[in-house]
């Protein structure tokens, strides 16, 4: 039996109902042990009988089943014959009246029969087929009853008791129940499918399905699970290629309708949103005359209300399109696309329509493109561009538009989409240039959506393209296949990328990119290459001083820059690039690499409020847009976030839902940026093991970085988090692996970090030494979170060697910058220090008042951004809020706070945001 997907509180009900009946005791006071399951057609009411008859029967429950059907409807007895026959044998040990009318029913002779002696024998056999074992009666479609049948089974449904060890299941069809003579008993509405199972069920049916077609599969079903798998099994034909078994369910009574109303549901059929008004127009019927709706409205296939038109189960939609032949579909569509004012709708309506290229129509599809992304909506905008692609008669003009589309699937985030377009594009083209251009486009979406291997391979495939390509071509292949490598850190795919890297054809491309101040590529090679952080500070000077990061720079430009400047360790200026780009990419809609990196640095930088916001509106966002890699990548912040502000069960939640939504096989760079948030977490918890476990995995079993960038990164902490002399020499070989393999290029970042570890695993008699260098740097202060770790740690050991007051000095230095961060986990482990430290000063050793406690989360945000000196403006696109509605935020949150005005922001405040 297929696993019913969706349906877990509904399966509960019958299992407890199986439960009942098989009770060998009574509860006083017990239900009846039935049940009504109601659902429009399709919804999943025989699927769930099954699984409660199947349930039963593997429980040793005897289970007598019948169901309704439209031709025996109107015979009498024809349902009770099904579910009785089984205990024909048992006929003859009733009392005589009961046993003849029972016999007589059974053998389709039941005229003349009384109905009180036929009632008492069904109830009086039931009874005795319950002695020998439990039984139940499993009744589907029971709207579908001849009336006899019916009347009998609400007969026994009223006289059922726990003590009888009987249990009845029926279902019917609609929202109206079929025991009209008892309403007491329990009802089982079963409603559409939710979003993820409604996926499950399309995916499980029919899985592969392209991205586009799968959408409207799952918008046309509506979450009924039929019309799901009916329209799956469709796939690119839908509605219109659909089973017997959807015809059997609404064909039937779509063709006794009369030939107006069945003229109209052909026209709301193949309508495309269209109002009540311009399908009646189209149709030829007066606007204002609803009379031939009627019919199909009785009939329950279409409800007419208002200025809309709507069919009331969607496989009523497609029967209904379905039973129109081809030639009056065309029709139709034609008359609509003439009917409407809606230029997008008539534009989507002559496409369906056009059986030829026709300029005209690709020109209308064109303009309905460009107005779908003047409104942003990338999706709609990919539709239009690949219909107007697939209409268009002139070769380059059809390339092109392939093009678009394929640009506009890319900005939606659709990677099945980009891939589909990129294989139109091959069959036109032979271009090498075009050919590669179009392959990193899907494999920069498939790279959005964490499939790496997938990006290699559509990349290798055109790996023979270098050195036929522009420079510009191949430089961006290389350095694409390179980035994958990073973000995979597979060691095959870090050879294939390397050994493209190295061929001449590449180097030769590169040099010429470099001279060519027009080209970008040379921005994209130097992310996928430069992580020397001298060679990125110098490159990153020349490229500001060129202008590279001027008005003109598109969002990539300037996300690229930020990856120089984070490579450089200049916090300050990747943020700078970063935000400029963020700001660029709400409005352009390239993909968001860099946003994860934007948020952390965020966080690193103590900025947390800009990181709230950031990681909010992004990971919706990406999860919209099914950016997985991002969505996922973001939740490292977020979960280091919680933790440091003492969630860490939230910070444990969040990166296990990230865990399971990508394989971390093939996604190290996340493993290891993932494994960092929950080792925060399991210090702030307490369990300094598990915390090390979490950080080993960015180092090889021999002690080496698995990234190049992120895991030298996280030496202090892996240092902090070793306990036993076993682990601190395991802690220390990966301390001197780092520093041998930055050797001369340790930035200043990096070399606070290696002082910092050293403090902790070196020489007792130089961890003084190493702690005043960690802290004597000035451009520590670009990383309060590390800095206050460094003065915690530090202050925690002078406290060991008895040097109280140097410990308190160091210690309360390190919570006012971790209150003024609102990271209450690490100011909580301070205080506890300071109280060790002999501090007598409540106001050390105590929490302190948030003077913001009273405001919203939104109000507290805006607070201290605006203490930080920022106007409304430059909040509001922060925080993505209208200037207005800072204003009104600030306006409300002055009386809870005492104040008047802005200028007294920064007296509440300790130490504003920023």
């Amino acid at each position: 039996m297929t696993a019913l997907v969706g349906r877990g509180p509904e399966l509960a009900v019958l299992d407890a109902l199986v439960d009942a009946v098989l009770a060998t005791t009574v509860r006083p006071g017990a239900e009846r042990p039935a049940v009504v399951v109601l659902g429009e057609a399709g919804i999943g009411k025989t699927a769930l009988l099954a699984h409660g008859a199947g349930s039963a029967a593997a429980a040793g429950v005897r289970v007598l089943a019948a169901d309704g059907c439209h031709d025996e409807s109107e015979t009498p007895f024809a349902a009770l014959g099904q579910l009785l026959l089984p205990l024909a044998d048992l006929v003859d040990e009733l009392p005589e009246h009961p046993r003849a009318a029972v016999s007589a029913a059974l053998a389709g002779d039941a005229d003349g029969t009384p109905t009180g002696a036929l009632h008492l024998g069904v109830l009086l056999l039931l009874r005795r087929a319950a002695r020998r074992g439990p039984v139940l009666l499993v009744v589907d479609d029971a709207d579908r009853l001849d009336r006899e049948s019916l009347r009998a089974i609400v007969f026994v449904t009223r006289r059922l008791s726990g003590v009888d060890r009987i249990g009845l299941v029926l279902a019917g069809r609609g929202d109206v129940r079929p025991l009209p003579g008892d309403a007491s008993l329990p009802t089982l509405a079963l409603g559409p499918l939710d979003d993820r199972a409604a996926a499950a069920v399309v995916d499980r049916r029919s899985p592969g399905l392209p991205a586009a077609v799968r959408r409207e599969v799952l918008a046309a079903g509506r979450g009924n699970p039929l019309a799901l798998e009916e329209f799956a099994d469709a796939g690119t034909a839908l509605p219109a290629d659909l089973s017997h078994r959807v015809d059997g369910l609404f064909g039937p009574g779509i063709r006794e309708l009369p030939a107006p109303t069945r003229r109209l549901l052909s026209y709301a059929a193949v309508a495309d949103g269209e109002p009540v008004a311009t399908i009646q127009a189209a149709a030829g019927t007066a606007p204002d005359d609803l009379a031939a709706w009627g019919p199909a409205e009785r009939a329950g296939i279409v409800l007419v209300e208002g200025a809309a038109v709507s069919f009331r189960h969607p496989l009523a939609r497609a029967a209904a399109y379905a039973t129109t032949p081809a030639a009056d579909r065309r029709t139709a569509r034609l008359a609509l696309a003439a009917a409407d004012d809606d230029p997008d709708v008539a534009a989507w309506q002559r496409a369906r329509a056009c059986l030829v290229p026709d300029e005209s129509v690709a020109a209308d599809l064109a303009a309905a493109a460009g107005r779908a992304g003047d409104r942003g909506d990338h999706r709609a905008q990919a539709r239009a561009w690949q219909r107007a692609a697939a209409c268009s008669p002139d070769p380059g003009t059809r390339l092109e538009r392939h093009h678009l589309a394929l640009q506009a699937s890319y900005a939606a985030g659709d990677a099945d989409g980009v891939a589909e377009q990129r294989e139109a594009i091959r069959a036109e083209t032979d271009d090498p240039t075009v050919l590669v251009v179009t392959t990193l486009l899907a494999a920069a979406a498939l790279l959005l959506h964490a499939r790496q291997r997938e990006a290699v391979r559509r990349m290798q495939e055109v790996v023979p393209l270098i050195g036929r390509a522009t420079p510009a071509g191949s430089v961006l292949l290389a350095s694409f296949l390179r980035l994958a490598a990073d973000f995979s850190g597979a060691p095959e795919h870090r050879a294939v990328a390397d050994a493209v890297v190295d061929r001449p054809e590449v180097r030769e491309a590169v040099r010429r990119v470099i001279a060519d101040a027009d080209s970008p590529a040379d921005l994209m090679w130097a992310r996928a290459t430069v992580y020397d952080r001298g060679e990125a500070a110098r490159l990153l000077e020349r490229m500001l001083e060129g202008g590279r990061a001027g008005p003109a720079a598109t969002a990539d430009d300037l996300q690229n820059l930020g990856f120089l400047a984070d490579r450089a360790d200049d916090v300050r200026r990747a943020l700078e690039l970063f935000a400029r780009a963020h700001d660029r990419m709400h409005h352009e809609g390239p993909a968001a690499f860099g946003v994860p990196i934007m948020a952390t640095l965020l966080v690193e930088h103590g900025r947390w409020t800009e990181a709230d916001a950031v990681v909010a509106h992004w990971t919706e966002l990406a999860d919209a847009r099914g950016m997985t890699r991002v969505a996922v990548e973001l939740a490292a912040p977020r979960a280091v976030l919680a933790a440091m502000r003492g969630d860490p069960d939230r910070a444990h939640a969040i990166v296990a839902a990230a865990r399971r939504r990508v394989d971390l096989a093939d996604n190290r760079f996340l493993l290891v940026r993932l494994g960092a948030a929950t080792a925060l977490a399991a210090m702030v918890d307490g369990d300094r093991g598990r915390a090390y476990r979490h950080l080993r995995v960015a180092f090889t079993p021999d002690g080496d970085p698995v990234h190049p960038r992120l895991s030298p990164r996280l030496v202090a902490s892996l240092a902090a988090a070793a306990t036993g002399p076993e682990e601190r020499r395991d802690a220390a070989l990966v301390v001197g692996k780092v520093r041998a393999a930055l050797g001369a290029r340790t930035s200043a970042r990096m070399r606070i970090l290696l002082h910092h570890a050293d403090a902790l695993l070196g020489d007792e008699q130089q961890a003084e030494h190493h702690f005043r260098l960690a802290l004597a740097d000035p451009t520590g202060q670009d990383w309060p979170v590390e800095r206050a770790t460094v003065r915690l740690h530090y202050g925690e050991w002078l406290r060991r060697r008895r040097r109280p007051l140097e410990a308190r000095e160091m210690l309360v230095a390190a919570l006012e910058a971790f209150d003024a961060l609102g990271a209450a986990a690490p100011a909580d482990r301070v205080r506890a220090e300071l109280r060790a430290a002999g501090s007598g000063d409540r106001r050390e050793v105590e929490p302190q008042v948030d003077p913001l406690a009273e405001l919203t989360p939104q109000q507290r945000e805006i607070v201290r951004l605006a203490a930080s000196g920022l106007r409304n403006r430059e909040i509001a696109e922060r925080l993505f809020l209208s200037p207005r509605t800072v204003g009104s935020h600030l306006h409300h949150a002055y009386p809870k706070l005492g104040i008047s005005g802005r200028h007294q922001l920064v007296s509440v405040l300790r130490t504003p945001a920023g």
